[in-house]
């Protein structure tokens, strides 16, 4: 690898560090989620996942999301005490049990999906009208690259 490449590598490193760090804060001072949750990746993955796919059993949610199964455990029940999934039987297996968006968790996903915009305007903001969209067209690139 050069050494130009390195560099790049590094400042880019940095640069998504400090936008990281930027909507973390962001997202303390105005509440994630609207308030609504606290943030957490897992659980925001989670929850926007079953509002797309709708009902899911765990397994789906293990493989989708390439969690270990104690964490998706884990996060299915706290997110179940939020009120914002419940287990249902599921009508082709009635052994077997689907995880279901209740209403308070489809709210909860507008909400992340509203913060999401704002975070998004935000960064768009930072640029002039012809960078923006050599820029959505890059970070398109890069998320279908890393995300299989």
């Amino acid at each position: 690898m050069s050494t130009d490449r390195s560099d790049k590598n590094a400042r880019l490193a940095a640069a998504i560090s400090g936008i990281i760090g930027a909507l973390l804060v962001a997202g303390r001072k105005g509440a994630p989620a609207e308030g609504l949750l606290p943030f957490n990746p897992l659980y925001f993955h989670m929850l926007r996942f079953l509002a797309r796919e709708g009902d899911q059993r765990p397994t789906v949610l293990l493989k989708a999301l390439g969690a270990p199964k104690t964490t998706i455990s884990s996060a299915t029940s706290a997110l179940e005490k939020r009120g914002l999934i419940e287990r249902r039987a599921d009508p082709d297996d009635g052994r077997a049990r689907l995880l279901h968006l209740t209403d308070a968790g489809q709210e909860v996903v507008a909400a992340i999906e509203r913060q999401d915009l704002r975070n998004a305007t935000a960064m768009l903001e930072a640029l002039d009208e012809e960078s923006v969209d050599g820029f959505v067209e890059a970070i398109e690139q890069v998320s279908a690259h890393i995300s299989g």
